[in-house]
């Protein structure tokens, strides 16, 4: 009971989303402007400052720990800055709120989030109202459905326990695909496939990204 007390604690201890704004921005150069960034104590990110421009793929290159992570997060808003601003088009992130800002946003990251439910409908969280033939058109590009035995209609079970590494990150990388949001934030995208499908992927994620802003993170 003790630790569910503590958990409750922590999290009605979190500060409150303060952005309320409409992410109505002209263009999406995302723009870090000395971010620092930290998990209690520990400060991971000390005055970053760095442009990620509209058609163009920024990479953030380092060893693991460094903060590269971090960024990306902090880019979809998923945390603020403790001092510096991260900015859209000259616009401060945080003033979106989340659900404005993060339609701007598709995420590809390491740790795939999938539901108990079918391959379908786990692509379809990344466009709600996507017909199905947009649906298989993104699994066909994410090469995500090669031994999956009812197809579209196979349910994953919970976060999708069945799959492989490779095949939860083709199937986040179907979402993104179907989303075709302007701001792309990939996180180890690749790491987990194997070298067979590797070459098809990086097809589909330069698809996924062409003309939008892009971080990569290696």
């Amino acid at each position: 009971l003790s630790t569910k007390t503590a958990r409750i604690k922590a999290v009605m201890d979190e500060p409150e989303a303060r952005g309320s704004a409409s992410a109505d921005v002209p263009g999406h150069d995302l723009s870090f402007q000395g971010v620092r960034f930290g998990y209690g104590d520990e400060e991971v990110l000390h005055g970053v400052s760095f442009v990620a421009r509209e058609g163009e793929v920024t990479a953030l290159v380092g060893p693991s720990g460094s903060g590269k992570s971090t960024c990306a997060q902090l880019a979809a808003k998923f945390w603020e800055p403790d001092s510096g601003r991260v900015l859209c088009s000259g616009k401060d992130i945080a003033e979106f709120s989340e659900e404005s800002w993060l339609a701007h946003v598709s995420i590809v990251f390491q740790d795939v989030v999938l539901f108990d439910d079918t391959v379908a409908n786990n692509i379809r969280i990344g466009r709600e109202g996507a017909s199905d033939e947009e649906v298989a058109e993104a699994a066909r590009a994410a090469h995500c459905l090669e031994r999956l035995p009812q197809g579209f209609d196979t349910v994953l079970g919970e976060n999708g326990a069945s799959l492989s590494g490779g095949e939860r990150q083709r199937l986040s990388i179907a979402r993104a695909l179907l989303k075709d949001a302007p701001v792309v934030l990939l996180d180890e995208a690749t790491a987990s496939l194997d070298p067979e499908n590797e070459t098809l992927i990086q097809r589909a994620v330069g698809t996924l990204c062409a003309g939008k802003t892009v971080i990569v993170i290696a």
